[in-house]
Parts: structure tokens; sequence; C-alpha cells
């Protein structure tokens, strides 16, 4: 592994590095690298250990065996979306939104599950929010609009107003992911592509 200030971490070292099975050597390396300081690896540092975190303090469903896997091989196995140079957050836009399509009329008695649709001009993030007794099931899909509508495998980030990470997960090899069990609140929703971040911003979750 080399590592300089021209380079920046890719996921499988960083992961290494989390789970303390980098030989010391490279390990110093990785530190040197990371305390230059590297904003960049720093944050894929954070964002990687609350993957972590979150799989490994999810007792309701067993995370399949590759979850792990594709987190390190996002870099790898995604097609490359263009990024802005340097570092940018893009918000994406809401073009649809169910709740603001129908009358109050027209739903009563319908079904609660709100569906949105948000875009930039990279990529369409369909969200759906279906609302539980307390809580919220934030259920997702990203699709790029450069590639025909391909998946794009990112990691996904749900956090407070403040910018603070409240869990964090990746998109599947369809560009799905699923936030369960969130509590009533709003949210901003990240989506991190490397040199830039899509933002869903204000995503208010609520019993409807």
């Amino acid at each position: 592994m080399m590592v300089d200030s021209m380079t920046h971490l890719k996921y499988d070292i960083l992961l290494n590095y989390l789970e303390d099975r980098l030989p010391a050597q490279e390990r110093s390396k990785v530190e040197l690298h990371l305390a230059e300081p590297c904003w960049r690896c720093g944050r894929h540092l954070a964002l990687l250990r609350t993957v972590l975190d979150s799989v490994a303090g999810d007792r309701t469903v067993a995370p399949p065996p590759a979850v792990l896997k594709r987190a390190v091989d996002i870099g790898r196995s995604q097609r490359k979306i263009p990024k802005p140079s340097p570092w940018m957050r893009v918000v994406a836009a809401l073009s649809f939104d169910s709740r603001l399509q129908l009358s109050s009329a027209a739903t009563r008695g319908a079904t609660r599950v709100r569906q949105m649709l948000f875009s930039t001009e990279q990529v369409d993030i369909d969200l759906q929010i279906k609302p539980g007794g307390g809580d919220n099931d934030l259920l997702g899909q990203m699709l790029s609009t450069e590639h025909s509508g391909e998946a794009v495998l990112t990691l996904v980030s749900l956090q407070s107003s403040t910018g603070d990470v409240l869990r964090a997960t990746e998109t599947d090899t369809h560009g799905q992911f699923a936030f369960r069990q969130v509590p009533f609140g709003v949210y901003d929703l990240v989506f991190d592509l490397g040199n830039q971040e899509v933002a869903v911003t204000g995503l208010e979750l609520q019993n409807d």
C-alpha cells in the first residue's frame, strides 16, 4: 500500500484500519495521511465507522454477508459520475410529492405512504415514507440520470439539522437503501459521491 499527500485512501484500506488489520508500518502511514489533515479521507473514515456501528447495533435483521464488501467496493464497482472540483454539496430539488399532488378528499381512507422524488443533474432520488405508530420507515433508491437510470452505489447518512450523523447505510446493487423506525423529526439525507455530496434537506418525518 502506498500512501502519500497526493493520493486518497481507498475504502478497503480504511476498513482494515478501523478493524486493526493493517501491519504497524502501514497503519502509521495511514495515520500520518489522516493527520496532514486530509479532510476527504477523514470524512470517509467517519462515515465508514458509522456504517460499521450501525451494522453491529442492528438486532432486528441480520445484515447480508456482502454488506461490508459492497461498502468497500463502492469506488471500484460504480460507474463514475462526473464530479465537480473542488468538493461541494449539491441540494437535490423536489420534483414530485404525493402529499401535494392529491387533495385531502382523494386521499381519505387511502394509504398514508408518501412518495417523493428529488433530482439533480446527475441523479434522481426516489423516497418513500411509511409512518408507523411512533416512527417512520424511510425507503429510497438513487439512480443515475447520466447513464439511463443505472443504480448508484454510495454511502447514505441520515443527519440532524446540525449535521450530526445519526445513522448510515449503503445503497445496494439496485441503488436502494432503508432506514427503519426513524423517530418523528426533520432530517437531512446525505449521499457521499466522493468529491460531491448530494443532500435532501429539511426532510420532515411525521405522523400523517
